[in-house]
């Protein structure tokens, strides 16, 4: 029984709302293969909505997991981002995941950690790899995929009820037509990225 880190953001291109991160540790990845994703692993964004928030909410409520997997999320703002650039909120919010992880006992430096596409830590790190479509290979970084994407799209709900002109509840604030639509006829919120917004 394996036990291995995955690392995983959601968020990178939206106009408007934060970037988030998922740290996934699971202590059995056969476990996780088998009783989660049945064997085929798949992109949290390829997954039905339903079939994402059935495996949140298994991995949340489920007392059997408490001891297979310990997770974080952390984001970082639009204002954030404004500021500091996308690839520094992406870092900031891995080093918070890692943080917190290590909080609940796990030893980050001394277990193998899997990130998906473009992500990388720093060189203390000696155990990490980076892989193309991650979240299609390894169970540890598609978990962190879905637990982030479930986490930033109930966020991007919520705060759809307050400003419902653009759609978030479905775009999960996106450039979709109807978005950008609203935000030239309505302008821009607290919630967008100016950094992301030309028109």
């Amino acid at each position: 029984m394996k036990t291995l880190i995955g690392i995983d953001e959601v968020g990178r291109g939206p106009l408007a709302g934060p970037v988030t991160v998922c740290a996934v540790c699971i202590f059995s990845e056969k476990i996780i293969l088998k009783d989660i994703f049945n064997q085929t692993i798949r992109d949290s964004k390829k997954l039905k909505k339903e079939l994402r928030n059935n495996i949140n909410q298994t991995i949340r409520n489920n007392s059997k997991y408490k001891e297979v997997v310990k997770f974080a999320i952390s984001s970082r703002s639009a204002k954030f981002i404004d500021d500091h650039g996308i690839n520094k909120a992406i870092k900031s919010s891995i080093s918070s995941c890692l943080n917190n992880l290590k909080k609940q006992g796990v030893n980050i430096y001394k277990i193998d950690i899997q990130l998906d596409g473009g992500l990388h830590l720093n060189k203390k790190f000696k155990k990490q790899g980076t892989y193309i479509k991650g979240d299609e290979k390894f169970a540890s970084i598609a978990l962190a995929s879905i637990l982030a994407k479930v986490y930033r799209d109930n966020y991007m709900e919520k705060l759809s009820k307050k400003f419902p002109d653009y759609g978030w509840d479905k775009n999960s604030g996106y450039g979709t037509k109807k978005h950008i639509d609203s935000i030239k006829k309505y302008g821009k919120t607290e919630y967008h990225r100016n950094s992301f917004i030309h028109i």
